[in-house]
């Protein structure tokens, strides 16, 4: 009963803070931009609100559990991305005042790169909501006795409760307030490990060093491919590039984006301490499970009931963020083109808040076909998926604004993305998201060729 009061508390003051954060809403561009005011701590709030979820806390102890360090590169991975995020693409990205990635694609190679790059972006993220349909699924039912069913209709109404009412307003406030949670919770989850006996030297002693202890236990290829398609996927995101066009000037976006980078990566090691723990003590449960049920053993109901809604809330507000993000490019690169001068702003203020209804329920669907799923591995394909298709027209997009034809940045993003689609489905070996990158990047390196020597190519 203590468990149960305790938890849905916190839940119910995080969602009233939103909904009162998010009153000020009365605008499409305060729903999808906060009125391009955020500071660098909402900047944080949004950035890392919508990428720290259940990936990096259940996923990551799951992982932990399985396979030791390799569970790092999530929150490394995307630690990485935000610092390249930071110094080299916040501020020319903000000094746009655009609002979507395919909006600057346009603005660099016109349409059809810009709506190839679209599908990838929403196609990657959606499974990557998916992914925290999982963890909520996962965290409801070790909890409670729900069944998949009624855990996954429980978890979409607490994604629309997050984000529904304020949009991007109310998710930067939540977003802040998240993080800090979220820091104290594994703190307290680690260091509780900590005093049970998982000190360093026992863990050492009791694991075997591989794969335990070793950053590419899964095996070099698919670790460095989990890490690079964090680092592209960062990049390749609308949400997280949503955070960016959402500050107030290019400078706060900048440092936003840096302070990203480092508070993301400490994360993963608290939770992996907690996989760790888990597994020395010989506790035979659903991987995904191990993170909630370390929380219902080792405290009482009371504390057990605040820690265990605080990780609940880590993954509600990362698939708000996402859908957000999905939701943004829905009407701002689909229906207001279709549509926008028929549309009045009470409308599209509307169309954003359906279009997050729609997003959300199609998860929730996925989320239950694929419920005993790993979740980690879901996320990996979405990074994955979102970078193949936008990852390198954005990179040159940026830093060669005037280099790359039109033809060529279209190629890069479709070739990127039937690679990585069909490359698996060929049975071939390897990591679909390299032969990818490989295939989109081989499409720039004539024109760069040409460039280099003066040769300009032109779009026919």
């Amino acid at each position: 009963m203590l468990f149960t009061v305790s938890a849905l508390a916190v839940i119910v003051l995080f969602f009233l803070g939103g909904t009162l954060s998010g009153g000020a809403t009365k605008t499409a561009g305060d729903f999808t931009l906060g009125g391009r005011r955020s500071s660098s701590a909402s900047v944080v709030g949004i950035l890392l609100g919508a990428l720290v979820g259940g990936a990096s806390t259940v996923g990551t102890v799951q992982m932990a559990y399985q396979y030791g360090l390799s569970a790092w590169w999530f929150t490394l991975g995307g630690g990485l991305g935000c610092l390249v995020l930071g110094l080299w693409f916040a501020s020319p990205l903000r000094d746009t005042e655009l609002t979507t990635i395919p909006q600057f694609l346009r603005l660099r190679y016109g349409g059809p790169t810009a709506t190839t790059a679209m599908i990838a972006s929403v196609l990657g993220t959606f499974i990557s909501v998916v992914a925290q349909f999982l963890s909520g699924i996962a965290l409801l039912q070790n909890a409670f006795p729900l069944s998949p069913g009624f855990a996954t209709l429980a978890t979409a109404f607490l994604v629309m409760s997050f984000i529904f009412a304020g949009g991007l307003r109310s998710f930067g406030a939540l977003g802040k307030a998240k993080i800090l949670f979220l820091y104290l919770i594994l703190g307290i989850c680690a260091g509780a490990a900590w005093l049970n006996g998982a000190t360093p030297g026992i863990l050492w002693n009791t694991l075997p060093s591989h794969p335990f202890f070793n950053l590419f236990g899964r095996g070099f290829s698919k670790d460095l491919g989990a890490a690079t398609s964090l680092l592209v996927g960062v990049l390749s995101t609308q949400i997280y590039i949503q955070s960016i066009f959402a500050a107030s000037d290019a400078t706060t976006a900048r440092r936003g984006a840096l302070l990203s980078a480092l508070i993301m990566p400490p994360l993963g090691i608290l939770g992996i301490w907690v996989g760790l723990h888990m597994r020395t003590a010989g506790i035979m449960l659903p991987p995904a499970q191990a993170l909630s049920h370390f929380i219902r053993i080792t405290f009482s109901p009371l504390v057990a009931g605040i820690l265990w809604s605080g990780i609940l809330i880590t993954v509600i507000g990362c698939a708000a963020g996402l859908a957000l993000g999905i939701a943004t490019n829905l009407v701002q690169d689909v229906l207001l083109p279709l549509a926008g001068k028929r549309l009045s702003p009470r409308s599209v203020l509307h169309a954003n808040r359906w279009a997050v209804f729609l997003v959300v329920l199609a998860a929730a669907g996925f989320g239950l076909l694929g419920k005993d799923s790993l979740i980690l591995v879901w996320s990996y394909l979405s990074m994955g998926l979102r970078g193949a298709g936008t990852f390198l027209p954005l990179v040159f997009a940026v830093l060669f604004p005037e280099r790359i034809p039109a033809r060529i940045a279209f190629a890069s993003s479709v070739g990127g993305i039937a690679t990585t689609l069909l490359w698996p489905l060929a049975g071939l070996g390897g990591e679909p998201l390299f032969a990818g990158l490989a295939v989109a990047g081989a499409c720039f390196l004539p024109a760069m060729f040409l460039r280099s020597r003066g040769a300009a190519p032109r779009d026919s």
